[in-house]
């Protein structure tokens, strides 16, 4: 994460499409540090251990200290039963919100197209995604798995067996890290 980086999201998943990656991570990346950067002194009631670390990183002093103090400040903060953070509920909200998104959207022939041809997810997402589509789509994307899952096997034996002291192909272990988990701080 970087400090009050300038974030424009944008209005719909499908502009994300083809660039590389998760178009779901990619999104909810921004989504995320938006949150982050933003006013959320009287928003923020719970964080957990990555984002409480992550407005430390990305918040000015001072907006980070409102937040921080309005946490330490609760009364209830050890008996508060509810431990879920509040960055990781509107992350999720988001992330359900553009898988919806993207399943209305696949009657369009681009968007049909991009599915056989360039689409990539991280499983976290295609199994969230594969849930939501007709049946006959979830085959296609068990395809788009195990078609970046050897992708990125061919990357890391290549890492693996010739790894240059310049760190390039570095990139495989990010790409592989987000192909498992998604992108940092997007699943608790």
């Amino acid at each position: 994460m970087r400090a009050h980086r300038q974030i424009v999201l944008p209005e719909s998943i499908e502009e994300l499409l083809h660039e590389p990656g998760c178009p779901f991570c990619r999104f909810l990346k921004d989504f995320q540090a938006i949150h982050l950067q933003g006013d959320t002194a009287d928003e923020i009631h719970r964080l957990c251990n990555f984002h409480a670390w992550g407005v430390a990183a990305v918040q000015d002093a001072q907006a980070a200290a409102d937040v921080f103090f309005g946490l330490v400040n609760e009364n209830d903060s050890l008996t508060n039963q509810q431990p879920d953070c509040d960055v990781c509920l509107k992350v999720v909200e988001e992330e359900n919100r553009r898988i919806r998104e993207l399943v209305a959207l696949l009657g369009k022939p681009d968007i049909v197209r991009w599915l056989r041809m360039e689409a990539v997810f991280c499983i976290p997402h295609a199994t969230k995604l594969r849930q939501k589509v007709p049946l006959t789509l979830t085959a296609r994307i068990d395809m788009i798995i195990r078609s970046y899952r050897e992708q990125l096997k061919e990357e890391l034996t290549k890492l693996r067996n010739d790894p240059s002291p310049d760190r390039s192909g570095w990139g495989a272990l990010g790409r592989a890290a987000e192909f498992l988990v998604s992108q940092r701080g997007l699943r608790a």
